[in-house]
């Protein structure tokens, strides 16, 4: 039995057993205790001892018995898992701060009350910051993420959202690697904190389990606050270095050390919109520019 176990798992991939399995698995062991011990008997560790020789005792003498047993326990341990990173996509909406129906007001209301307080704090310092720099969003982390477009759009005129792809295309496979591991991380975060809801449903029926639910709670949001501003910061620091290298691409060379001039930037956005940007009134569409 042993040796087909450990066959098993020489055999699964070693990311899965990290970020499914073996997360799953801590999870089901927390499960089981929550309902061998529940609520009358939440710290009885007396009679632990003796379950664990009867595990025991079933792996020597039944095998069979312990190989569905574990294979439920496998079972269980991908569901959690499902269930955790599901949890963690509901949680990315939540930090992005942008909330939907029924929460579109109090994402209102919460924006306002940030904005004013970043307002006032940088009135009092008698310092201030451009309008599209302060809070947008009812959430620290999406505050964060619409900083980025707004800075890159502040210094060089370019719409993020249009040439994020088209840089992404030129990047070397080191630079697309350090993006990537940013936004794992973030991503990791607010899975970490997917894992805190299974355990605090746990706590349902077995209290302790609140003790693994308020620590993966706080590690996930303070790891999702740093992983974001890497994410952030990868991601701005990119369009630094690449967005001369876009500009020729795109047919608009540029002279060494020259900045990129307003027009370009416009002509940039407006090419990448396939000739969708508003224009005012009087001045050619995108019909009357490719002839």
């Amino acid at each position: 039995m042993t040796a087909l176990i450990g066959e098993i798992t020489r055999r699964l991939p070693d990311r899965w057993l990290t970020t499914t399995l073996g997360p799953g698995a801590l999870w089901v062991l927390t499960a089981a205790l929550a309902v061998h011990f529940g609520q009358t008997n939440a710290l009885g560790v007396l009679g632990l001892a003796e379950t664990v020789r009867d595990t025991g005792g079933m792996l020597a003498d039944r095998p069979a018995e312990a190989l569905v047993y574990g294979a439920l326990a496998v079972a269980a341990s991908v569901g959690a898992s499902a269930a955790a990173h599901a949890a963690g996509a509901w949680v990315r909406r939540l930090w992005s701060g942008r909330w939907g129906f029924p929460f579109e007001r109090l994402a209102t209301r919460l924006t306002s009350a940030r904005r004013e307080r970043r307002s006032a704090r940088l009135a009092g310092a008698g310092t201030r910051l451009p309008a599209a720099f302060l809070p947008s969003t009812a959430t620290w982390i999406g505050d964060r993420l619409q900083l980025t477009d707004a800075r890159i759009t502040a210094q060089y005129g370019l719409a993020l959202a249009l040439v994020w792809p088209r840089i992404w295309q030129l990047v070397d496979v080191e630079t697309r690697a350090l993006v990537q591991q940013a936004r794992a991380r973030y991503d990791a975060a607010s899975t970490l904190v997917g894992w805190s809801a299974t355990y605090l449903v746990l706590a349902v029926v077995w209290w302790p389990a609140l003790v693994p639910g308020a620590l993966t709670l706080l590690a996930g949001w303070r790891r999702g606050r740093v992983a974001v501003a890497l994410f952030c910061d990868t991601v701005e620091s990119t369009v630094d270095l690449q967005h001369r290298a876009l500009a020729t691409a795109l047919g608009h060379p540029l002279g060494d050390g020259k900045p990129l001039p307003p027009r370009i930037a416009d002509a940039i956005n407006d090419q990448l919109h396939k000739g969708a940007t508003p224009q005012p009134h009087g001045d050619s569409g995108p019909t009357d520019r490719t002839r």
